[in-house]
């Protein structure tokens, strides 16, 4: 890996998409975890399974087949859009990701980056917000430990200050139907927003759009 090539960063849609955990241990568990609050349609394939990850198949948020893994699994329909090799054996991850290659499927090695088609960030959520944190496969000690930077850093108000943002943007574009004025706009109103002094974080923050808003309105009338 020393020459590879920077990895293209990506926000899956996976609701409602099949997903493939070939595995049901502590890894798999990890794993499968993060899908489910995607939405994701996971099938896990393990001889056995971790207690957590029995839970959730009793409960009908994953399903399961009580057997080993085979190439025809990558066939069959529907067809996964994403393979995990999560089981406890090194040898068996790399050739479920060679194999998951040929079939033209983006499968992730638990424990070799090198075999894997992609790789999953440490990632810090606050709601619509997500902070991916990656480290080209080098280290994930390091990306788990940046990661709880950023969860210590990023306030709760994140979250909701996206969904005003995505619920206001018809509104702020029949107010401001210049493109390049309306761009500048949520610029300056993101970065304002980062402030401390604001209440966009910890108070009202629809009054606090509005108030930004009617400014920019004005302005622009003068």
């Amino acid at each position: 890996m020393e020459h590879s090539m920077p990895h293209y960063m990506a926000e899956l849609v996976l609701a409602g998409r099949n997903v493939l955990m070939v595995g049901g241990g502590r890894v798999a568990r990890r794993k499968i975890e993060g899908l489910l609050v995607c939405g994701a349609k996971v099938t896990v394939v393990a001889p056995t399974l971790d207690a957590v990850v029995a839970q959730w198949v009793a409960r009908g948020q994953v399903a399961y087949r009580r057997e080993s893994f085979a190439e025809g699994m990558l066939e069959e329909s529907p067809r996964p859009l994403l393979i995990f090799a999560a089981t406890d054996q090194a040898g068996l991850n790399r050739e479920i990701a060679r194999l998951s290659g040929i079939h033209g499927i983006l499968c992730n090695s638990a424990d070799d980056p090198g075999s894997s088609g992609f790789l999953v960030p440490a990632v810090v959520r606050r709601g619509e917000v997500a902070v991916a944190v990656g480290s080209g496969g080098r280290s994930p000690a390091l990306s788990r430990v940046l990661k709880e930077h950023i969860d210590a850093w990023l306030e709760p108000g994140w979250g909701e200050l996206a969904q005003v943002f995505g619920d206001w943007r018809p509104r702020v574009a029949e107010r401001i139907p210049d493109s390049q004025t309306r761009q500048s706009f949520w610029r300056s109103t993101a970065l304002a927003a980062a402030d401390p002094q604001n209440s966009a974080l910890t108070g009202d923050t629809r009054g606090w759009l509005q108030d930004r808003l009617e400014k920019q309105t004005q302005n622009n009338q003068e």
